[in-house]
């Protein structure tokens, strides 16, 4: 059911709006020039962070207020080691306090051990009680930075995909093409995550930890350091696997996804054939295919992850030796040239050990970004294969019309030669249903997309009153028009839904007006809930000749000046057909001076309705009369 969005996403339907004001233009920047999945490299994943940039910039005040909130953490490791040192040498050991736990305890120097053993639980409990709830308060902040980045994102591709031409989407595979829309662009908050957010987050983290082990320890600092080259080094060089695994797992699903669209939307023809148990055996064909591609890439991702922690566990053994060792031997260590004791050992290994894991975690993202990197491509890939033809918006806004429509010695192909129409001359005026008729294939339908600019001419021109449609501004051009297919699409929602798709805001005199001439007033009130009553997926419910004339109706409330009819009644009965045909010159004779009907049709008893009449044959037209449309085969 499609319906309007609620008060509580308001903020959600304005950043929708926003992107869609906006032309989509930083989707076709982010996708322009990206490397096609089947060529990425490691480094074309740092590029994703411009490629993500148009839509990180609206928020990029709360990315700074987010590592901003960070800082009151930075001292959480030196926090760590001095309350190590208090519970295990000033507790455990009886030592006296150094000056700086001393006053983080606000406690004499010479203070007992019960006290300092209180006082220190004391500020533990206080620091767990602030921190927790501060560190969710920054999670759930860059959640929410994620989910509004995440949403510009979509819509602006979601606005994209529709921008593209016809010829784009009669070639495109319709299954993948959802795939990569909506499971592909998903991956677009990892992007935000894994290359701005977590390393805006690790990097003084580490920082900060690094300066306390080097205060405290210099073997260990030297430790910590080292890691982080040799996990970037394991990441490099998994990169490349990861990625075909990957890619491999993303093809592979959405395949699956295509048998899946191509089977319901064609299930009437599946069932009528008795195709299920074999369309099933090919869908778990390429379901198994899918498993297997998915497990190779994750054991990669594994074995990736498996020798990353390894890593980590070595570096973590050294960082036991060497600290063990100074406790060993005593003395004096790292910057401060603190005593070494057990205390010291183990708040230097807790920080150590704190570095260590954000190392891990952020290796494991860039793990994870290899996966990312493929679904992004796959999404850019699809926004940069732009169509052929690019149509251009004039700036004229038009009028009514008030003599004709023609098409001047008009040639069109959809392979850039002129295969379908050739040379081709007739004239629309104002006040009269002009008729196309021929057979099918003919360019018929052809006509109609010319009309509207769905395509242009290779050569010629369609005019409205002898100026070129290119020449208007192509959304006001398309307002001047209401067309109705040969097979109205319909979408899963009410019948007044449906109807009233091209003015939402029309009257219901207006509406009942429009179902009357289309020959839909006893079916509406056949309906249950009248016009309210769900039609089902796509009109699935619908007879041919129901969905033709609800495509009708749509197009008479619509009220737009020209009227575009692809083989309205071709689905109808002959007393439909003449009722309907009687509605369109009711729809003219309103307003005869400012409207105008082009109807192309193959039937003879539709035809017989118009005032002028043009033959289309061969990719050419020529004026017919009655007489000889009488050959014309159907």
């Amino acid at each position: 059911m499609r319906a309007a969005p609620q008060a509580t996403d308001s903020d959600t339907l304005r950043d929708g709006v926003a992107a869609s004001a906006q032309g989509t233009d930083a989707a076709a920047r982010a996708a322009a020039g990206f490397a096609e999945p089947s060529r990425l490299r490691s480094r074309d994943i740092f590029r994703l962070v411009p490629r993500a940039w148009p839509f990180i910039r609206p928020y990029k005040r709360h990315l700074l207020y987010l590592c901003l909130g960070m800082i009151p953490a930075l001292p959480g490791g030196l926090f760590a080691i001095y309350l190590a040192r208090v519970f295990f040498d000033a507790v455990g050991h009886g030592h006296p306090l150094t000056p700086g736990e001393a006053w983080m305890l606000q406690l004499p120097m010479s203070a007992g051990r019960q006290e300092i053993l209180y006082r220190a639980c004391v500020i533990s409990v206080l620091v767990v009680l602030f921190f927790v709830p501060y560190g969710l308060t920054l999670f759930g902040y860059a959640v929410w930075i994620l989910q509004r980045a995440s949403n510009l994102f979509r819509v602006n591709l979601y606005a994209r995909l529709q921008e593209l031409s016809l010829r784009f989407h009669s070639e495109e595979n319709i299954g993948d093409a959802i795939f990569r829309m909506f499971q592909d662009s998903a991956a677009i908050p990892q992007v935000i995550n894994g290359l701005v957010i977590q390393p805006l987050r690790w990097l003084p983290f580490a920082t900060a930890n690094l300066v306390w082990l080097v205060l405290f320890d210099y073997r260990m600092a030297a430790l910590a350091a080292a890691l982080v080259p040799a996990n970037f080094l394991l990441a490099w060089a998994f990169s490349g696997p990861m990625r075909v695994g990957f890619r491999a797992e993303r093809e592979t699903a959405a395949l699956a996804t295509t048998r899946i669209e191509e089977t319901l939307a064609s299930i009437r023809a599946v069932k009528a054939f008795g195709r299920e148990a074999s369309e099933s055996a090919l869908y778990a064909h390429d379901n198994w295919r899918a498993f297997l591609a998915a497990r190779r890439a994750r054991m990669t991702f594994v074995l990736y992850n498996v020798c990353a922690q390894a890593l980590c566990g070595l570096a973590y053994v050294g960082a036991l030796y060497f600290g063990a060792e100074q406790v060993l031997q005593g003395g004096y260590v790292g910057a401060m040239r603190a005593g070494a004791s057990l205390g010291l050992f183990q708040g230097a290994l807790a920080v150590f050990d704190t570095m260590t894991v954000r190392t891990r975690r952020l290796t494991e993202l860039w793990g994870s970004l290899q996966d990312v990197g493929v679904a992004m491509a796959r999404v850019f890939e699809i926004l940069a294969r732009m169509p052929e033809e690019r149509l251009e918006s004039g700036s004229l806004l038009p009028s009514a019309p008030r003599r004709s429509l023609a098409f001047e010695r008009v040639s069109f192909g959809y392979d850039g030669r002129p295969s379908v129409l050739s040379d081709v001359s007739f004239e629309a005026r104002v006040g009269e249903i002009t008729t196309l008729a021929g057979p099918s294939g003919s360019g018929k339908t052809t006509l109609i997309a010319l009309v509207m600019r769905f395509f242009d001419p290779l050569a010629g021109r369609v005019t409205l009153d002898g100026r070129d449609l290119r020449e208007f501004d192509l959304a006001a051009w398309r307002g001047m028009v209401a067309v109705a297919l040969q097979e109205s699409p319909l979408f899963t929602a009410s019948l007044r839904d449906n109807i009233t798709y091209g003015r939402a805001g029309a009257l219901p005199e207006q509406i009942d007006r429009a179902v009357a001439r289309a020959g839909l007033a006893d079916f509406v009130r056949s309906l249950p809930s009248g016009l309210d009553t769900t039609l089902g997926e796509k009109g699935a419910k619908l007879s041919a000749g129901q969905a033709q004339r609800i495509g009708l109706a749509r197009a008479f409330l619509r009220d737009a000046p020209i009227l575009l009819l692809d083989e309205p009644t071709s689905a109808l009965e002959s007393a439909t057909e003449d009722f309907v045909m009687r509605g369109i010159r009711q729809w003219l004779e309103e307003k005869p001076s400012e409207r105008m009907v082009l109807l192309v049709t193959h039937r003879r008893g539709t035809a017989a309705h118009s005032d002028r009449l043009y033959r289309i044959e061969a990719g050419g037209v020529a004026r017919d009369d009655r007489n000889a449309f009488e050959p014309l085969r159907t």
